[in-house]
């Protein structure tokens, strides 16, 4: 970050008056809270770019860790009274003040080094270390060590500073940088929403969109297997179909059993099964007797029989797991956050809602979204009554969107439209404008029968060509209205 904007944000910040709580961790991030306060001090320690600023956003499960214990300790109580920024390099000071046990007041300073590839955060007191994020000895660096009870001293540097008058308002372009704009364009008058809108609408939404594209493509991936594993399975079911041929030959041989001989290739005997009772050749083992080629084919027989049933059991399983699959790539769209961590990614999925997507309107109104093609039979099929309201892409692959009508009301423009750019949004033109969306009520769709599960066909439909909406998106349009 420019150390001029950093200078700018210090000085509209510079006079405080908070309390300290606690400070807290999640991933690069930081947290002060202070008491009786919405408002937190966030510190963003990414190795691209470091700032910090004061926010109400609630997007992030920082946590209380281990390593802030001392920091915590120490500042617990103590009264923020200034911010100020360093006149050497991108360092902001947080002065606090504390009343000890011997009612004596106590001065720390919490240095923040927002330096790229060197940020860390420090805790001092008369100019002591009394801890810090990173840990540095003389091994590592022979200029300056970081210890806890070493005097503490700024990085060497030679960072030029570069100080001017910030010209409101600002922006912040699609490249991540503020930037200073005309009066006239819309934008940013004080340096802490700059900051804010950079992080959450910037830094924090690209690193949850490149961790949503992983986790979707180690799920695609698995769906992908398991669709090669349903192939493989349909051709060994394809094979177990010959179980009847095993009994017939197996059979027939018991009936000619005293025609058969040791040392045999085949038998030729009338196939009793048949019209006719044409002629059928039976292969035999030359070097088993006429029990032990009978009893082969009775064994073959008993082993495609039985994995008929087994087969058809994987096949069914298999594609539960790819239900299961698909409502996860759904709900890993819908987070506000992606847990970079699988353990916690995890446990948040085993808390994740099985029911359908839901988005209440009001007393007559409410949105349902399936998440799979069974939740798509399910939602349409059984759930939706006949004057409900049913939304679906034209020509792309979709989820179905259900409008449930409470009170057999008349269908309003604005709801119809929603449901529409939701429609649009879950199917494969998420992606693009001017969607064609069908719509019609519940009463024209229909499942063909032995139709694949989540397949209908509608009558009475009309379209509309949307710009697809996300769920979050949808809920704060929703909010609107009822305001």
């Amino acid at each position: 970050m420019q150390y001029r904007f950093l200078a700018e944000w210090a000085k509209e910040n510079s006079e405080q008056d908070l309390i300290f709580q606690v400070l807290e961790r999640f991933e690069d991030q930081y947290i002060i809270r202070f008491r009786k306060q919405k408002t937190v001090l966030q510190i963003n320690l990414s190795s691209s770019d470091c700032f910090c600023f004061f926010t109400e956003r609630r997007s992030l499960p920082f946590e209380e860790k281990k390593e802030l214990s001392n920091f915590n300790d120490h500042l617990k109580n103590a009264r923020l009274n200034a911010i100020s920024i360093s006149e050497q390099d991108r360092i902001i000071v947080l002065d606090f003040s504390v009343i000890d046990i011997y009612n004596q007041r106590v001065l720390y300073k919490l240095v923040l080094e927002l330096i790229p590839r060197y940020q860390n955060i420090i805790l001092q007191k008369d100019k002591t270390i009394i801890d810090c994020m990173k840990k540095v000895s003389f091994a590592e660096n022979r200029h300056r060590q970081l210890l806890p009870g070493v005097e503490y001293f700024p990085p060497p540097s030679d960072y030029k500073i570069q100080i001017g008058k910030i010209e409101y308002p600002v922006t912040v372009s699609s490249k991540l940088k503020i930037e200073e704009i005309n009066d006239e364009a819309p934008g940013f008058s004080n340096m802490n929403t700059t900051f804010e809108d950079l992080y959450y609408n910037g830094i924090f939404k690209k690193r949850n969109d490149q961790l949503r594209r992983q986790k979707i493509a180690v799920v695609s991936k698995k769906i992908k297997q398991k669709q090669r594993k349903i192939e493989k399975l349909k051709e060994e079911l394809e094979n177990t179909g010959k179980e009847e041929k095993w009994k017939q030959s197996a059979e027939l041989m018991k009936a000619n059993f005293d025609k058969i001989k040791k040392g045999m290739k085949s038998i030729t005997i009338p196939n009793y099964y048949q019209d006719g009772f044409p002629d059928m050749e039976i292969m035999l083992d030359i070097t088993k007797n006429a029990k032990q080629n009978m009893e082969f084919y009775f064994k073959k027989y008993r082993k495609a029989r039985d994995g008929k049933i087994k087969i058809a059991e994987q096949i069914d399983k298999t594609n539960d797991e790819i239900e299961l699959l698909e409502k996860e790539i759904f709900e890993i769209e819908e987070m506000e956050f992606i847990l970079a961590d699988e353990k916690q990614q995890t446990k948040k999925k085993s808390k994740a809602q099985s029911n359908y997507k839901k988005l209440t309107i009001d007393e007559n109104w409410e949105i349902y979204i399936g998440r799979t093609s069974k939740e798509n039979d399910q939602l349409t099929t059984r759930f939706a009554k006949p004057h409900d309201w049913w939304f679906h892409t034209r020509i792309f692959r979709g989820t179905h969107v259900i409008l449930r009508d409470l009170n057999k009301k008349e269908l309003p423009d604005n709801l119809k439209y929603l449901c529409c750019q939701l429609a649009a949004y879950y199917s494969k033109a998420k992606k693009s404008s001017n969607v064609p969306v069908d719509y019609t009520q519940v009463r024209y769709v229909r499942k063909p029968h032995g139709a694949a599960v989540g397949y209908v066909t509608y009558t009475n439909q009309k379209t509309l060509y949307v710009d697809p909406i996300d769920f979050r998106e949808a809920a704060k349009i929703i909010k609107k209205l009822r305001n």
